[in-house]
């Protein structure tokens, strides 16, 4: 079939894609195409098609059915905050949600198959305290009250909680885009991880687009959801003070409370106030505890050591210092290839897959694509994950 003929798409699809994309996001040629498609003044070629379907993430296969897909969507009823933006999830937050379910499920079938035990912790604390569970986070994850203080910086902080979590078996992967395809990146506005629990395969997604110190809250946010045992679309906007449910209090109080234990956190505050002002404290006592100003701000707030109105300024800085710190990554050159893809897999599924595909257990072309790799990057990745 020649590109340039024209193509048959029913009404139905046309009003679920159009329904299903921010024409606002598009350039005026795409948009331009769903509008022109949709009023029957043109009829749209294969070529044009398949424009449209790189610029909005959704599948060429979709436009040619005869009804509109049934997409999974259930986890956006777990959801943070209420917000109409997830009303309609983006392609982007779709399609990562959806690779991920596809790398659990091979996982999970995997674990199975060799014979493994689901893990004990897993939803183990359903109805539990903040308490019970930050203890027990420290238990699973070998730390002490005061780990941070053989951290040198976030990142390696974040880096030593990750591997601690892959270690005992729950996944986490990363990304800052869909896959590897840098012009679709994922927006922290609209979420900043989400868990897919499971009993023998949990999986933890970090957006990479956020900061350093957002992904190491979000991180023991989503692994208390896991000792919990409930799904999760972490979704506040940064620095953002939303009234949440119950069960995420918890889990921001467990994520706080390992990041900064409260008896650390006083000490440190009236030693560090003698000396200087509370809007410094807290950007020094984020230094300290390798973690961002709005953890210490809250701490601090609900100690009653500072006013809403300092509270509400510390927030304004972290948006401003995070926007600031997003725009230098953004015009970055981009670092080396191996290091960022190791970066967005888990190890322990990475070399479960490599051993899978040895074995002859998983063909080379499925370890391709759940690995969003070919065969040179694939082979090349091989050593390197387990270093990320």
């Amino acid at each position: 079939m020649s590109k340039k003929c024209n193509v048959t798409i029913s009404r139905s699809i046309l009003d679920w894609v159009i329904s299903h994309v921010k024409m606002e996001t598009l350039t005026e040629q795409i948009a331009n195409y769903l509008k022109d498609w949709y009023a029957g003044e043109k009829q749209p070629t294969f070529n044009q098609v398949e424009k449209v379907s790189k610029a909005t993430g959704i599948p060429f296969g979709y436009f040619f059915l005869s009804a509109p897909p049934v997409e999974d969507l259930s986890l956006i009823e777990y959801r943070t905050i209420d917000s109409l933006e997830l009303v309609n999830p983006s392609r982007n937050l779709i399609d990562t949600i959806h690779d991920m379910s596809l790398r659990q499920e091979w996982m999970r079938n995997h674990l199975i198959s060799q014979g493994e035990s689901p893990l004990d912790y897993v939803g183990k604390f359903k109805n539990g305290s903040a308490k019970n569970v930050t203890n027990e986070v420290r238990a699973i994850l070998n730390l002490s009250e005061d780990w941070f203080l053989d951290s040198k910086n976030t990142p390696q902080s974040f880096n030593r909680i990750r591997h601690a979590i892959s270690n005992v078996g729950t996944m986490v992967m990363m990304n800052g885009v869909v896959g590897s395809n840098t012009h679709r990146p994922l927006s922290v506005d609209e979420f900043r991880a989400f868990t897919l629990v499971d009993e023998y395969s949990p999986l933890i997604f970090v957006n990479g687009s956020d900061s350093i110190n957002g992904k190491l809250f979000s991180l023991l946010h989503e692994f208390s959801h896991v000792l919990i045992g409930e799904n999760s679309l972490f979704n506040v906007k940064y620095s953002g003070d939303t009234e949440v449910n119950n069960l995420e209090t918890t889990c921001n109080a467990v994520a706080a409370e390992v990041l900064v234990p409260q008896e650390y956190f006083i000490d440190m505050w009236k030693q560090t106030i003698r000396k200087a002002p509370a809007n410094e404290v807290i950007v020094e006592l984020a230094n300290y505890f390798h973690c961002g100003t709005m953890v210490i701000a809250r701490k601090a707030l609900d100690n009653k050591f500072i006013k809403y109105k300092e509270y509400t300024e510390a927030a304004e800085l972290a948006k401003r210092l995070y926007k600031e710190d997003r725009l230098k990554r953004k015009n970055s050159t981009g670092g080396n290839y191996y290091n960022t893809a190791a970066s967005r897999l888990d190890p322990h599924f990475f070399s479960q897959l490599v051993s899978s595909v040895n074995e002859g257990t998983t063909l080379y072309t499925d370890a391709f694509r759940l690995s969003d790799t070919n065969r040179t990057t694939f082979s090349n990745l091989v050593g390197k994950v387990g270093e990320k």
